[in-house]
């Protein structure tokens, strides 16, 4: 969430100096008419939900264009970003029909997967220090499904394979092992060993 922050007040940035020099322009107007200030003031709220429309579709392009990489590399990176930004949509939706199973359910798992194939591909060829290293957002979602059938065992392992691939945030303070905690903590589940390793890390 700290990168998302991050990324939302870089939008906002432009739009409160956007904002300032329309401040001057109402004197000018007032010398023409006076009836033309009213059609000026309705422009900064309609600019204003453009931006946030541009960073859902998105939010990543700027931590995108951080790292020079190949063409090829680029092209997958983005395709990541675009998967991960129409999988938390996509769980809205199943989430307001209240269904976690059936063919909706299946389609959203299939997106989940795709994110996880995707990262899984290009991590060997990411520097370190790139924002998809520790990117989980395709297992915590599967996770989060998982938890909602009251399959909190495999939400658990979810987590664990998550954390075994290096994907340690989840958009949370305590990341995905706190995640991993919560889930066996509601299913009552003793933890592996291997479980145990990476909640003494958390």
């Amino acid at each position: 969430m700290s990168f998302l922050q991050s990324i939302k007040k870089m939008f906002t940035g432009p739009e409160n100096p956007d904002a300032s020099p329309e401040t001057p322009q109402p004197e000018p107007v007032e010398e023409k008419a006076t009836e033309e200030p009213a059609p000026e003031p309705p422009a900064p709220p309609e600019s204003t939900p453009e931006a946030p429309a541009e960073t859902t579709s998105d939010p990543f392009a700027a931590l995108n264009q951080q790292t020079p990489y190949g063409e090829e590399i680029m092209e997958q990176r983005s395709r990541y970003s675009l998967l991960v930004t129409q999988i938390p949509k996509a769980y809205n939706a199943l989430r307001s029909s209240g269904v976690f199973e059936g063919p909706a359910a299946d389609e959203f798992l299939l997106l989940c997967n795709q994110a996880i194939s995707l990262r899984r591909d290009i991590l060997p060829q990411l520097e370190k220090g790139d924002w998809i290293f520790t990117h989980g957002e395709g297992y915590k979602r599967l996770a989060m499904v998982l938890e909602k059938r009251g399959d909190f065992q495999g939400a658990a392992e979810m987590c664990l394979l998550a954390l075994r691939d290096g994907a340690t945030s989840d958009g949370s303070q305590s990341g995905m092992a706190g995640r991993m905690a919560r889930m066996l903590k509601k299913g009552k589940i003793p933890p592996t060993p291997e479980m145990k390793t990476y909640l003494g890390k958390a």
